[in-house]
């Protein structure tokens, strides 16, 4: 019994390791990425192995792009009402996802603490 409940605390702390990481990597690649305001890289799809498409904003424009390893190239230019509606949903989308990572760890290790409580009642 002494065993099994030596390897839950393990795997408990191994999860929270690895969440703190991740907040760690998000925070950096967050503050790393965006230190040039006049050129961010909104959203990025990627098409296949070597190519994407992504929403790019440059200065006060924003631009669909297709990105590949042979070139660059900008498809169209959204049109301010929908860019301005794209650029408040990306504020609101960063402002959100920490919040909603923290609730749904906090989900679950309260279930695996009451598992565990659980167990040790019987």
């Amino acid at each position: 019994m002494d065993m099994l409940f030596t390897v839950v605390k393990l795997i408990i702390g191994l999860l929270i390791v690895v969440y703190l990481i991740n907040i760690f990597l998000k925070l950096l690649n967050h503050y790393s990425l965006q230190t040039n305001k006049s050129f961010r890289i909104l959203q990025k799809i990627p098409v296949s192995k070597s190519s994407s498409i992504g929403v790019v904003q440059v200065v006060d424009r924003v631009y669909v792009m297709s990105f590949s390893e042979q070139q660059n190239q900008i498809l169209f230019e959204l049109p301010a009402e929908e860019a301005q509606k794209l650029l408040t949903e990306v504020q609101l989308s960063t402002a959100a996802e920490p919040k909603k990572m923290q609730q749904n760890f906090a989900l679950i290790l309260e279930r695996v603490k009451q598992s565990l409580d659980n167990k040790k009642r019987k």
